[in-house]
């Protein structure tokens, strides 16, 4: 078990309740390591084998994570075979932790152990596809231009020694709507999906790629940019053609969650572009754009490459029912806020002497 300590949800209680639960796991055998630097948990698995474990458990946020993947992961994707290393298990304790709720996990770190524990005991295992691009892999999203202005202003925020709330995340990414509306980043997208297909747009001022669905999370909801990706399909690209205008406003509409149906789709005809299955990816601009991969700011360059790698690692997931695997994560955030929107209204009618 691998954990930062330097992640948002990390505390000595939180690893004491995960300790507490995945001890309990049959004829399991733990040791526990903690990061002391950025990049120690790739120097920590580099070289691990199936052999040496069977499963490398993160406790930490998505960064921790890709950490991990480039230390089991050799560089060349062709030589990566899921059976030959550790298989991954996650406990969310960073800000968004998208990878492990999109593979079902709670936002929590308790539940989350809880539903980990179960998985390793019954033996729920997954293999899943990762990106890769120039540097190393990734695991949930990489971007440029205003995704990673978004990332650049939230690291100036914790340097002040403000912490990454979801509302500070809204907040941070208005502005960087707001200034990419002024000065539009101009980004062009050359890509080949499943099949061979080509696909390209010229300058846009906002693309995304994420191996995940949903590509983030604001608190308790999910950002959906491609409905129908997964870690089965390959890259989802999503892209706004215009920040001004009525056609801006429409593709803020559907990165709220308007437009995934049928009913609404009409209206926002031409605001949003979406591929759900590159293989390969291409961004470049003339002028340098600063570059995010899982969160983490990459720097400032002109051209990206990623790729999809099928297949690449294997995953604990947790137990589900057929019904829970098939319901949209947006549905799925939204009921659960509704629910507790609606208990919060009915202790509010029932009063502070009812409620005690």
């Amino acid at each position: 078990m691998i954990s930062n300590p330097q992640s948002s949800g990390q505390s000595p209680a939180t690893v004491r309740r995960v300790l507490y639960a995945i001890r309990a796991v049959p004829d399991i055998r733990l040791r526990s390591v903690f990061t002391h630097y950025p990049g120690h948990a790739s120097r920590i698995v580099d070289g691990l084998t199936r052999d040496d474990a069977d499963v490398v458990l993160v406790l930490g946020g998505d960064g921790t994570v890709n950490e991990v993947v480039n230390g089991l992961l050799p560089a060349d994707p062709a030589a990566a075979n899921a059976a030959d290393y550790p298989a991954l298990a996650v406990v969310p304790a960073g800000s968004a932790n998208v990878f492990s709720r999109a593979l079902g996990f709670a936002p929590d770190p308790a539940s989350a152990a809880r539903e980990l524990a179960e998985g390793l005991a019954a033996g729920s295992f997954r293999t899943v596809s990762l990106g890769r691009w120039d540097e190393g892999w990734f695991v949930v999203n990489a971007g440029c231009g205003v995704d990673a202005d978004v990332i650049a202003r939230m690291e100036r925020a914790r340097s002040r020694g403000r912490s990454a709330t979801p509302l500070r995340y809204l907040a941070v990414a208005a502005q960087a709507w707001l200034a990419a509306r002024r000065r539009p980043p101009s980004v062009d997208v050359d890509a080949r999906r499943a099949g061979g297909r080509p696909w390209r747009a010229r300058g846009l001022p906002v693309v995304f790629a994420s191996n995940t669905n949903p590509w983030t999370y604001l608190g308790p909801l999910p950002v959906v940019t491609n409905p129908k990706n997964s870690f089965d399909r390959g890259i989802g690209l999503f892209a706004i053609p215009e920040t001004r205008g009525q056609r801006g406003i429409r593709g803020l509409l559907y990165l709220g969650g308007l437009g995934h149906d049928s009913a609404a789709r009409r209206l926002l005809e031409g605001a949003v572009l979406t591929v759900d299955d590159a293989e390969a990816v291409r961004l470049s601009s003339v002028k340098e754009l600063p570059f995010q991969v899982d969160g983490e700011l990459v720097g400032t360059r002109r051209e990206m490459r990623l790729c999809s790698v099928p297949r690449a690692l294997e995953v604990v997931v947790p137990r589900r029912s057929a019904d829970d695997e098939t319901d949209p994560p947006l549905d799925r955030a939204w009921r659960t806020t509704l629910r507790r929107g609606r208990a919060a209204l009915r202790m509010a009618r029932r009063g502070p002497r009812d409620a005690g």
